[in-house]
């Protein structure tokens, strides 16, 4: 079986070709087909250097593989069920185009595989960055809340937001990260998309739902502040913005949590969701000390 590999600058023609089969299941695939749909908007909306979209087909016109990638972050790649041979047509196509490819994420058998073939074929070693798991809820489990509620984060309010991400991205993320500015808040602010836990006048947590899919959208960046901490305002968070969204006509929800963070992965289990799969990160580096 031959593969062949093809780019895409129109994210319309991209989703024509992979969007029906990335949404089959949805929260498997979230990051990609979000990523996907987010281009389709706007194709600036993760920088000005020019995504790269890629499907690997094998002779008749079968989708293999999938990749976007925006840089400067990791190709995310879908490849179900895996093929060997469809992610080395891959990873021979990203180093004959000569693009900047800093690492990879996907979901953990599609990552750990890509990984190994770059390793074969440039020289480069691979690090992990980030072990995580993705949950999707479709209902929400009432569980025990503490005082204060959630409500919508305001426009100006915008630079608190801000600077909750900030510190959030600050505290968990490692590799590349795109520093927000409340002029980036302001549009998601204003589509109601940013939630603040609210507790005696003063905001405690925050989280935001973006990379909407076609059922479904993702909850991210949820923070609570260091000293607000082991008060429950996290969970109560995410419960009521997942009944919010849900309200709002979405069929599910789904988020990522970091493996390495027992509490998370514990405290939205309590409150309806369910584990899918897991996602393995990798940045590619010229050694490993």
């Amino acid at each position: 079986m031959n593969f062949f590999v093809n780019s895409y600058d129109d994210p319309n023609e991209y989703l024509g070709l992979v969007g029906e089969l990335l949404a089959q299941n949805e929260t498997k695939n979230n990051l990609i087909l979000g990523l996907a749909l987010r281009l389709k908007q706007d194709l600036q909306a993760f920088g000005e250097t020019r995504p790269l979209m890629a499907l690997v087909q094998d002779d008749f016109g079968n989708i293999a593989a999938a990749a976007v990638i925006t840089p400067p972050f990791p190709a995310v790649v879908y490849c179900e069920p895996l093929n060997q041979a469809a992610l080395e047509a891959l990873v021979e196509f990203l180093i004959a185009s000569e693009r900047q490819v800093s690492g990879v994420n996907g979901v953990d058998v599609v990552s750990n595989a890509l990984a190994r073939i770059w390793q074969e074929k440039t020289g480069q070693a691979y690090r992990s960055v980030l072990r995580m798991r993705a949950y999707e809820l479709r209902s929400v489990v009432q569980v025990e809340y503490p005082s204060g509620g959630m409500r919508l984060a305001k426009p100006h309010e915008a630079q608190l937001a801000a600077d909750l991400h900030n510190a959030m991205v600050e505290e968990v993320v490692s590799g590349p990260r795109r520093v927000a500015t409340a002029e980036s808040q302001i549009s998601q602010i204003e589509s109601g998309n940013v939630f603040f836990w609210e507790d005696a006048g003063k905001v405690v947590a925050v989280t935001v739902a973006n990379r909407p899919q076609i059922k479904g959208i993702c909850l991210s960046g949820v923070y609570t502040l260091p000293q607000q901490r082991k008060k429950g305002y996290a969970r109560a968070l995410v419960a009521e913005v997942s009944k919010e969204l849900l309200h709002r006509g979405y069929e599910l929800t789904n988020l990522f949590t970091d493996l390495s963070n027992p509490t998370s992965n514990k405290i939205y289990q309590e409150v309806g969701y369910q584990p899918i799969c897991d996602y393995h990160q990798y940045e590619f580096v010229s050694d490993i000390k």
